[in-house]
């Protein structure tokens, strides 16, 4: 669901979380070493029927375009660490990704590098260059390239309402984008941006969208496109289509709206994105925005 065109799906738009607890999967790692058996050695074979497991609904959600499964499981594998990364690159080495060129083949290999480009990109990196340097098809290549392309460097870090904000730190603006953050989510009642994971800060290229909304990831990606000055009226014009396509992105969560373009959810989305910005009675552009569309019905006659 998103506001403008429909972004893709988990497995070809890159990662979707960034650096999780990676300290957590080292640390069994390392207590695996010294402990051959025991109370821990039970808890990491635990830990790894539990990845099987995963992954095991991870691939059928891929393999069958099932996309709640397949976010479901995937949350789940993240959730668990760099522990899952050797199961994880076992199956992309055992797939036969030079003759890979079926939707479902690209999903299932794509799938599998996008999470473990979320848990370890430097993993990521030597997997990509691997199946690229054997043979891949052109159309997966692109994709394990797109999925490369995202970086946690080129993120800011912040939190703004206990929510995790990641502010790409190429973003076309001559504002300051935490403290426009700060203003609008604090209109935002506490329950409306409760299990809000992260909200991602990017370029107006890198999504095909002005903004989206990920069911059971609970992320928000919002499209930063405004290169103009302060008090200069497109940069009004350009923060309002901003502010309005975050608090629509937020309606979608509030009211927990499943995936796909339905025209129900994206008019609930649009009615809670409305409520908010009439709150902001200071809000002089939806003022007048509301007015124009009053005189349009009445001319109407609607």
């Amino acid at each position: 669901m998103s506001r403008g065109r429909a972004r893709q799906s988990l497995a070809t738009d890159g990662a979707a979380f960034l650096q999780p607890a990676r300290a957590a999967g080292k640390n069994l790692g390392y207590l695996a070493q010294h402990n051959e058996s025991g109370p821990v050695q039970k808890q990491i074979s635990s830990l790894d029927q539990d990845i099987s497991r995963g992954l095991k609904n991870f691939l059928r959600g891929l393999t069958q375009a099932d996309v709640s499964d397949r976010y479901q499981s995937y949350k789940a594998l993240f959730q668990m660490g760099p522990a899952a990364i050797p199961q994880i690159r076992d199956l992309i080495y055992k797939s036969s990704w030079s003759t890979v060129k079926y939707p479902n083949e690209i999903r299932y290999v794509a799938g599998l590098v996008s999470l473990i480009h979320d848990l370890d990109e430097s993993e990521s990196k030597q997997i990509r260059a691997k199946l690229v340097s054997d043979g891949c098809d052109p159309a997966l290549r692109r994709i394990l390239d797109s999925i490369g392309s995202f970086k946690s460097e080129d993120y800011i870090n912040y939190e703004v309402r206990g929510i995790k904000i990641f502010e790409h730190n190429q973003l076309l603006t001559k504002q300051n984008v935490k403290r426009r953050l700060e203003r609008w989510l604090k209109s935002i009642p506490d329950q409306d941006l409760a299990a809000i994971e992260r909200i991602y800060i990017i370029r107006k290229e890198d999504l095909a969208a002005l903004g989206s909304y990920a069911p059971i990831l609970y992320y928000i990606n919002l499209a930063w496109d405004n290169p103009s000055a302060r008090w200069n009226p497109v940069s009004w014009v350009n923060n309002f289509q901003i502010e309005g396509t975050l608090y629509h992105e937020i309606g979608h969560h509030v009211h927990r709206h499943t995936f796909g373009q339905d025209p129900e959810q994206e008019e609930a989305a649009d009615k809670y994105a409305d409520r908010i910005m009439a709150q902001r009675s200071s809000h002089l552009l939806f003022r007048l925005a509301r007015l124009l569309k009053r005189a349009i019905s009445s001319s109407l006659g609607t």
